[in-house]
């Protein structure tokens, strides 16, 4: 079973976030440890444009972190630092692009009377990171209540805001958490009115809009978020299902979270979090990474409890599903089928209004006409 340990994360890795992360005077050394592994060292810091000789030879998660690297190193006089610069420049204009059409559309759903609440990159950015150029985004998000989707949907669709959606996504948006909606000149836009994929149907998110924080944004306009504990425990969540490379993103997010002054975490509430929607294993996995690399301190009674707390042998089963990979399509379907009758037992049944056996069905035929597009 796919677990977040110090061997899931590559050494350099490890190396890195810590640079991003730590204390400057302590994060240079890492730093220093880090290029050094890379051979950076025989790069001469003098060279013209040398942001393409560190940037590109990268994994995608380790580019993400070099605008954060930048801010946290950029005043310790290392030379390679530096040429961070354009990337962190970068980084800030593109997200004031989407913090701008963000702003757009939270005021078109106002106006519709249609509440929301921003996820992921921007309330990050703006609540815990305080700065818009250390955060990479390729996409916005935004939940509105699932009674609201159709209606935000169509708002989405219709002047001002002309957003375009998939025939796909839009035919089967009763079996999706989220769609991408799209603008004019190629920003994504994710709408929302489910948090998790694993729990897509009505009601599934009472806890977290009822603890919904409100978050100002940068022209006054005022607007909402999760709270600290819901954006956490939806970092580990999402870090864990989503990651198919090493993951490394959801680990910054949650130091910045864990370490920002008055960002109380409720643990007790964290875990009954994970209880209830059937994700002790990819939270207990996130917090025990934590704890080992990003000095992550649990309450003594919190962390007893995280290990005692019980998974079923469907748990279990589902999630080392989720990390197995097989070129062989009958193999390859038949697990899809097992994962998905785990699904349902593990986060649908009783709530969704399908049985076992149509809600594999759906997902089936939601697979298959993805795959004839």
């Amino acid at each position: 079973m796919r677990q977040f340990t110090t061997t899931t994360l590559r050494p350099a890795q490890i190396l890195l976030l810590k640079a991003a992360l730590f204390p400057p005077d302590e994060a240079l050394t890492h730093w220093l440890q880090w290029r050094a592994g890379q051979q950076f060292d025989q790069l001469p810091p003098t060279t013209d444009n040398l942001l393409p000789a560190l940037f590109d030879p990268l994994d995608v998660d380790s580019q993400r972190l070099m605008p954060l690297v930048y801010r946290n190193l950029e005043h310790t006089g290392d030379p390679l630092v530096a040429h961070l610069r354009g990337i962190y420049r970068y980084t800030w204009l593109n997200n004031q692009r989407f913090r701008l059409g963000m702003q757009t559309v939270l005021a078109e759903l106002d106006r519709a009377g249609i509440d929301a609440m921003l996820l992921k990159g921007l309330p990050l950015s703006l609540r815990y990171y305080g700065d818009l150029g250390v955060r990479m985004m390729s996409d916005l998000d935004v939940m509105v209540p699932t009674d609201r989707a159709d209606e935000a949907i169509r708002l989405f669709q219709q002047p001002p805001l002309n957003l375009n959606v998939t025939p796909f996504e839009y035919k089967f948006r009763h079996l999706l958490h989220a769609a991408h909606f799209w603008t004019a000149d190629g920003v994504d836009i994710d709408l929302h009115w489910n948090l998790l994929y694993q729990h897509a149907y009505a009601d599934a998110d009472g806890p977290f809009w009822a603890g919904r924080q409100a978050i100002d944004l940068p022209n006054g306009q005022r607007a909402y978020t999760l709270s600290p504990t819901h954006q956490l425990f939806h970092n580990l969540v999402h870090g864990f299902i989503w990651g198919t490379q090493a993951p490394i993103r959801w680990i910054a997010d949650s130091y910045v979270i864990y370490q920002q002054p008055g960002a109380a975490i409720n643990w007790p509430d964290l875990l009954d979090l994970a209880a209830r929607y059937g994700m002790t294993y990819p939270v207990r996995q996130g917090l025990r990474l934590l704890q080992a690399e990003f000095r992550l301190v649990l309450p003594a009674e919190v962390a007893d409890r995280l290990e005692k707390m019980p998974l079923t042998d469907a748990e279990r089963t589902y999630f080392a599903l989720l990390a197995k990979k097989s070129p062989n399509v009958f193999r390859k379907t038949v697990r899809y089928l097992h994962k998905q009758r785990l699904a349902h037992q593990i986060f649908r049944r009783g709530k969704s209004g399908l049985s076992a056996g149509l809600y594999v069905a759906e997902q089936l035929r939601f697979r298959l006409a993805h795959f004839a597009r």
